[in-house]
């Protein structure tokens, strides 16, 4: 017990002084820039300080481990109190919590031109559906013994299986259905502090699309996605693929498809891109349900003849990203100085204004406010 207490702690001490000293490192850097002429404080944020531009793999080593915790680590505490005051975050939150209750997804997206889906074809889909879904919640709830107990499925049916889930490595297994003839490969949702990592390494990466027909290359489509994955997805990708293909081979008019939910929708849905661009690959599809928001629109737009998103009204896991969180934030600043008007603050003077300010403003909020009462 003592020894494994002493691990933990010399690994988070050397986890704290490695994340520090990159700090550091960029500080320095940015200090650089700004003697040499290269002022980036006046200019306003785009986006393009979120893009990483570091390996995007699954780490194989303590030392690459330590890294993308790291990295990890920096990234969500710069989006979120590294931009958000504690007043302001659970502000946020309250407001985030509030619009969503009140949010009917068929008043976004129902219209007059919206028709109801009815019939035999319809429900069939459904119930086909319907088990794809229990098939994910027993992956990822139940023991793998037991998973496929519940599901009817054999030993034998088992063509692959990771478990045990790592850093940037969901845990997902393939499996042979021999009544749909299909190749099920299903991807762990977030089930461990493992899965919370790889979903907290969240900065944006280049990431592309190569369209795959008899001819070749038809279509290329560039984009940004999650990086920790598409490091999942690369991942699974070079442990599947061999499977796959001598599957394949074994059972030519057999179909492959990725099934995931959360974070394994998310990953199982760059997994498709992936596999698509190799020949014996290209007619993989996928279905997700409640996909994490992992990749720009020209991406997924380009993926909706093959990939089905399953989502519930306006969940939080597929709507939740890095530009939802600045809108929410532009949003949170607007409806706070909406609820100012009528309303009566303790207010002390500021020193060298003559504007009045409420006590418990603060960050973002507090700018506005002085703003706004300096035009008066």
């Amino acid at each position: 017990m003592a020894t494994a207490t002493m691990a933990t702690a010399a690994g988070a001490a050397a986890l704290l002084y490695y994340t520090l000293n990159r700090k550091l490192q960029t500080d320095r850097s940015g200090n650089d820039d700004n003697e040499n002429g290269s002022d980036l404080s006046n200019n306003p944020s785009s986006g393009l300080d979120r893009i990483s531009h570091r390996l995007i793999q699954a780490p194989a080593t303590w030392v690459e481990t330590i890294s993308t915790l790291s990295e990890t680590l920096r990234f969500t505490y710069s989006e979120t109190l590294g931009k958000w005051p504690i007043g302001d975050l659970a502000f946020g939150i309250n407001f985030l919590l509030k619009r969503q209750g009140h949010l009917h997804v068929a008043s976004v997206f129902g219209g007059k031109d919206s028709i109801e889906l009815k019939g035999p074809d319809i429900s069939a889909e459904l119930k086909y559906l319907l088990n794809l879904l229990t098939l994910c919640w027993h992956f990822s709830k139940k023991p793998f013994p037991s998973f496929l107990e519940e599901t009817g499925y054999a030993e034998e049916d088992v063509l692959l299986q990771e478990p045990k889930a790592g850093i940037l490595k969901p845990a997902f297994t393939i499996l042979v259905d021999h009544k749909t003839e299909c190749f099920l490969l299903l991807i762990r949702g977030t089930h461990s502090i493992k899965d919370t990592l790889t979903a907290a390494t969240g900065a944006i990466v280049p990431f592309h699309h190569s369209v795959v027909q008899e001819g070749g290359v038809s279509d290329l489509v560039l984009g940004y996605a999650h990086c920790g994955m598409v490091a999942a997805a690369r991942w699974i990708a070079k442990l599947a693929t061999p499977c796959l293909i001598k599957a394949l081979g074994q059972h030519p008019t057999y179909k492959v498809k990725i099934v995931g939910h959360s974070l394994g929708g998310g990953t199982g849905a760059l997994l498709t891109y992936v596999l698509r661009e190799q020949k014996e690959l290209s007619t993989t599809t996928c279905v997700t349900f409640a996909p994490a928001a992992c990749m720009t629109w020209e991406l997924a737009d380009s993926g909706t003849d093959f990939i089905t998103s399953v989502i519930n009204g306006a969940d939080l896991v597929p709507t939740f990203s890095a530009a939802s969180v600045d809108d929410l934030r532009a949003e949170q600043i607007s409806a706070g100085l909406r609820t100012l008007t009528g309303l009566t603050f303790s207010c002390l003077p500021l020193s060298g204004s003559s504007s009045p300010i409420p006590l418990w403003l603060n960050g973002p909020l507090r700018d506005l406010w002085l703003s706004v009462a300096d035009r008066f």
